[in-house]
C-alpha cells in the first residue's frame, strides 16, 4: 500500500485562511451591533460551514493492491475507484484547467473538490489540494472523468504500470 500526500496550494492556503478569519469578524460585528441573535446565527452557519469543508476536505491518496482510496478526512467519506475500472491516466497542465468553473462543490476552501466544467474537457469531478501533479482520470465504461493532485507525481507512473498489467 502506498499512500500520497495531499498539500493544500497557496491560494487554498490563503482562501481557507481568510474563511477562518470570517468566523471571529461575523460574530464580533453582531455584538459590535448589539445584535446577539445575528452574531450567534451568523457564527453558526460558518462555524457549519468550516466543519463540513474540512471533513470532506481530501488528506490524501492511497494505492492499495486493487483500489485508489481518495482519503478524506472523515473516513466514511472516502472516495474508492478499482483499479481495474481505470481506463487511463495522464498528467494534466495548468492550461487544461484554464476556464473551469464549479458546478456544485468548493473552490479553493480546503482545496478544489467536487463537479466542475470546462469547454475542453466538459464535466468532470475533482479531487485536488492543490493545481500541481493533476492527474486526470478515465474511470469505467461511463468515462467518468476525475481529477487528483497528488504531491508526488510518481503517482502517475504507478497508475500507468497497474494499467497496463491489468489492461
Amino acid at each position: 500500500m502506498e499512500t500520497y500526500k495531499a498539500s493544500l496550494d497557496t491560494t487554498a492556503k490563503v482562501i481557507t485562511g481568510f474563511v477562518f478569519l470570517l468566523v471571529p469578524f461575523g460574530v464580533l460585528m453582531g455584538f459590535i451591533k448589539s445584535n446577539w441573535y445575528l452574531s450567534l446565527t451568523v457564527g453558526l452557519i460558518l462555524a457549519c460551514i468550516l466543519f463540513f469543508a474540512y471533513i470532506f476536505s481530501i488528506q490524501s491518496y492511497q494505492i492499495t493492491e486493487d483500489t485508489l482510496i481518495i482519503k478524506r478526512r472523515l473516513s466514511g467519506l472516502n472516495k474508492e475507484i478499482r483499479l481495474s475500472e481505470i481506463e487511463s491516466v495522464k498528467l494534466l497542465s495548468k492550461e487544461d484547467l484554464k476556464g473551469t468553473i464549479r458546478t456544485l462543490g468548493d473552490a479553493g476552501f480546503f482545496g478544489y473538490y467536487g463537479y466542475f466544467f470546462n469547454r475542453k474537457m466538459g464535466s468532470f469531478r475533482m479531487y485536488v489540494t492543490n493545481r500541481k501533479n493533476l492527474l486526470l482520470l478515465v474511470v469505467g465504461k461511463s468515462k467518468t472523468e476525475i481529477v487528483i493532485s497528488p504531491d508526488d507525481a510518481t503517482m502517475l507512473d504507478v497508475l500507468q504500470k497497474h494499467i497496463k498489467t491489468t489492461g
